[in-house]
C-alpha cells in the first residue's frame, strides 16, 4: 500500500512560529506513517502599513520551489496562506488541488477563504493575558500597545483588550491604545505612557518582540516590573522565557495546529467530510513580569556556553567567507557544490541534494533566453550535484517530477525532506533538498548560506556562458563563415607567430596558396550552391593534408592560404599530392556533374631569411597560377 504523502507550503521556515507549526504536522505524521515534503522560501512578505515591496524577480525566484509540488505523488496540502509572497500562487495551488482531488488545510490564515482551516483565535488567547489582568489581578488601568492599524491580527488583540474591560465595567479610553507596529515604535509607545507622570497598573503588548522593548525602556528609566508596573506579552516566543523578568504571555497553540492540520486532513482523505473551520485554543502562560511567578536568579550563561553560540557563529561566517572567496578558483560545477558539505555539517542534514536545471548545468540558454519565452518555468529534467548522506553518483539525471533521484526513500519509514530555491536574476537554477535535524534550524544563517550557493552558482554559469559566447563572437571575428577556415583577421594575428615558432624550432615554414579550379564555370554551369560546395570541399582537404596545426585561410572568393611547418621540401611535395589525391576519391564518389580540383604553389622560409611575410606570399602565389596553368593543360574537362 503506498504511503501517504502530505506537502507543505511555508514561507519563512526561519521564523519560530512556522517551524513549530511544521514540527507538530511532522510530529502527527511521524505517528501515521506519512511523508512529510515541505516547500518553502526564506524572504518573508513585508507586514502590512510597511512601505516595502519586494522586487517581482525576487518573489518569482522564491516562489519556483511551490511549482516544484508533484500533484501526482501527494495525498495532501498544507498551506500557511498568509504568509505566502503571491496570493496568485496560493490560487494556483488552489486550483491544482482541486483539479487533482487532493484535500488541502490553510492554517492560521484571516486573509483569505481558500479551503478548509485551522484557525489559532488571536481573540481568545490575547482575552486570556487581558482576563489575567482585570479578574486575576485587579487591574482597571491598562495600557494597550498593539501592532499596526488596520492590520487583522492586531484588529483582534484589540478587540479581545477592548471586549474584557467593558465585560468588567471598565471605561475604555482611547489615549491607553498605542500603536507599536510590531516592534518598530513600541520604544517610543512606552515613553510616552511614561511621560503622561503616572504609570498604569499594566501594559498589554500585543507580542513578546514589543513587550521586551517596552520592559527595556522602563528599567533603563529606573522602574521595576512587576513592583512599579506589569507588562505582558503575546506569542510565548523563547525570548519571553529569556528575558528578565520573564514574560507573561499566552501561548498561540502554534505546534497543535500543525497536528490539528495533519488530522483534518487525514479525516479528509478518508472521505470523512468535516467542519470548514477548525479553532484551535490558545493557553495562557504565567511569567514574572506580572507577578504570579517569584522572580528567581538567573544561572548566568557559562563560559563555555557563550563560547559555543559565539564560537558556532564565527565559524559560519568564516565557511561563508571562505566558499565565496573560493569561487574565483573554481574550474568546474563539482568543485562548485563541493563546499556544501561543510555546510551540511553546521545545519547538521542528515542527507543533501543540489539539483540543478539540466539545461543550465550542459550550458544552455542561461543568458540568451528568449523574451517569449516564460524564464520561470520548471525543467523537466535535474542533474544531482552533491552527494551527502546518499549514493547518487554526481552528473545523475532524473525528472523533477521526482523531485530527487529514484523518487523518495520511504520503503523503511517515512521521510521527512524539506525543498527551498535557487535562483539568480532571471533564471532558475533549480533548489536543494534535504533531511532536516529533529531541532531548530538557524534560520537567518540557512537563509545566508542560501543566497551564498544561488549567486556563486549563479555567477559560475553565467561566467561560463560569457565565456563561450566570447568564443563564439571570436570566432565570427576571426574565421570564414562558409569554410570554418581563417578569415584575413585570422591570418594577420596567427602567422607571423606561427612561422617564428617553427623557424625556432629548426623547421622549414611554409606558406601555401591555393586556388579552386573552375570555379566560374561550376557557378555559371549548376549554382552558387553548389560553388559553395566545390570550396568547401577544397577547404576540407587542405586541412585533412596539411599537418595537424597548420593555419588555413580563405583570402578570397576562391583562394586559399596555408601556413604549416616541414621537416623538409620533400614532405611538403607530398602534403600537396595529399590534397590533389583526396579531390579526386571525393570526384569519383560524389555523383556530381563537375569535378572539384584545386591548384596548389609554396615559398619556403627557412631560418636565414629576412622575414618579408608579403614577399613571400607573393612568391608562393606566381608559383601557385605556374600550377594552375600547368594543371588545366593536362586536365580533361
Amino acid at each position: 500500500m503506498k504511503r501517504k504523502t502530505i506537502a507543505v507550503c511555508v514561507t519563512g521556515y526561519d521564523e519560530q512560529n512556522e517551524i513549530m507549526k511544521i514540527m507538530g504536522a511532522l510530529e502527527r505524521c511521524k505517528e501515521l506513517g506519512y511523508n512529510l515534503l515541505t516547500f518553502f522560501n526564506s524572504v518573508r512578505k513585508p507586514e502590512l502599513n510597511l512601505d516595502f515591496v519586494i522586487p517581482e524577480d525576487i518573489v518569482n525566484g522564491e516562489m519556483q520551489v511551490l511549482r516544484l509540488i508533484n500533484y501526482d505523488i501527494i495525498d495532501g496540502i498544507i498551506v500557511f496562506g498568509e504568509s505566502m509572497l503571491s496570493d496568485k500562487m496560493l490560487f494556483d495551488i488552489v486550483k491544482k488541488a482541486k483539479e487533482h482531488g487532493i484535500p488541502m488545510v490553510d492554517v492560521d490564515d484571516p486573509m483569505f477563504d481558500v479551503c478548509e482551516k485551522i484557525t489559532l483565535s488571536n481573540e481568545f488567547a490575547m482575552e486570556s493575558v487581558i482576563r489575567h489582568l482585570v479578574e486575576d489581578h485587579g487591574f482597571t488601568k491598562i495600557d494597550f500597545i498593539n501592532g499596526f492599524k488596520n492590520n487583522p491580527q492586531s484588529d483582534e488583540r484589540l478587540a479581545a483588550y477592548k471586549k474584557v474591560l467593558a465585560e468588567n465595567n471598565i471605561p475604555i479610553e482611547e489615549s491607553r491604545i498605542h500603536y507599536g507596529e510590531f516592534w518598530r515604535k513600541s520604544i517610543e509607545c512606552t515613553k510616552e505612557i511614561i511621560a503622561r507622570g503616572e504609570l498604569p497598573d499594566a501594559i498589554a503588548c500585543a507580542n513578546d518582540t514589543m513587550a521586551i522593548f517596552c520592559m527595556d525602556t522602563l528599567k533603563e528609566a529606573g522602574y521595576r516590573i512587576p513592583d512599579d508596573v506589569v507588562v505582558t506579552g503575546f506569542d510565548a516566543t523563547v525570548d519571553s522565557m529569556e528575558c528578565k523578568p520573564t514574560l507573561t504571555t499566552a501561548r498561540r497553540a502554534i505546534y497543535e495546529s500543525g497536528i490539528a492540520a495533519v488530522d483534518k486532513l487525514k479525516r479528509m482523505i478518508e472521505g470523512e467530510k468535516v467542519e470548514y473551520e477548525t479553532m484551535v485554543e490558545s493557553v495562557l502562560v504565567k511569567g514574572e513580569s506580572c507577578g504570579c511567578i517569584p522572580i528567581t536568579p538567573r544561572k548566568e550563561e557559562t563560559y563555555e556556553e557563550r563560547y559555543y553560540k559565539l564560537n558556532r557563529f564565527k565559524q559560519f561566517n568564516r565557511y561563508v567567507l571562505y566558499m565565496n572567496s573560493e569561487f574565483s578558483n573554481i574550474k568546474n560545477s563539482e568543485e562548485l557544490y563541493e563546499p556544501l558539505r561543510d555546510g551540511c555539517n553546521i545545519f547538521n542534514f542528515n542527507k543533501m541534494y543540489a539539483c540543478i536545471n539540466s539545461d543550465i548545468e550542459h550550458k544552455q540558454d542561461l543568458i540568451d533566453i528568449d523574451d517569449d519565452n516564460n524564464p520561470w518555468q520548471v525543467p523537466e529534467r535535474m542533474v544531482s550535484m552533491l552527494q551527502v548522506g546518499h549514493d547518487v553518483p554526481i552528473g545523475t539525471e532524473f525528472d523533477t517530477k521526482d523531485l530527487i533521484p529514484g523518487g523518495l526513500d520511504d520503503k523503511d519509514g517515512p521521510v521527512h525532506y524539506v525543498f527551498a530555491p535557487l535562483y539568480f536574476k532571471k533564471n532558475f537554477l533549480g533548489y536543494v533538498a534535504f533531511v532536516p535535524p529533529d531541532d531548530y534550524i538557524e534560520g537567518d544563517m540557512f537563509s545566508t548560506w542560501l543566497v551564498s550557493i544561488s549567486n556563486n552558482a549563479g555567477s559560475f554559469y553565467m561566467n561560463n556562458e560569457l565565456s563561450d559566447a566570447i568564443g563564439e563572437l571570436q570566432k565570427l571575428y576571426l574565421r570564414d563563415p562558409l569554410t570554418g577556415l581563417y578569415n584575413r583577421r585570422g591570418l594577420n594575428k596567427f602567422e607571423k607567430p606561427y612561422i617564428e615558432k617553427a623557424l625556432e624550432e629548426g623547421k622549414l615554414a611554409a606558406i601555401i596558396c591555393a586556388d579552386v579550379d573552375g570555379l566560374k564555370k561550376i557557378n555559371d554551369n549548376y549554382g552558387h550552391e553548389e560553388g559553395d560546395n566545390a570550396i568547401i570541399r577544397s577547404s576540407s582537404a587542405l586541412i585533412r593534408c596539411f599537418p595537424v596545426g597548420s593555419i588555413c585561410v580563405r583570402t578570397g572568393g576562391d583562394e586559399f592560404l596555408v601556413i604549416s611547418a616541414f621537416e623538409d621540401e620533400k614532405e611538403l611535395k607530398c602534403s600537396v599530392k595529399d590534397v590533389y589525391r583526396n579531390l579526386e576519391e571525393y570526384n569519383a564518389i560524389s555523383n556530381k556533374p563537375y569535378k572539384v580540383g584545386c591548384s596548389c604553389g609554396y615559398a619556403l622560409v627557412s631560418g636565414n631569411d629576412v622575414l618579408d611575410l608579403d614577399e613571400i606570399q607573393k612568391i608562393a602565389d606566381k608559383n601557385m597560377y605556374d600550377e594552375k596553368i600547368r594543371r588545366k593543360a593536362v586536365r580533361k574537362d
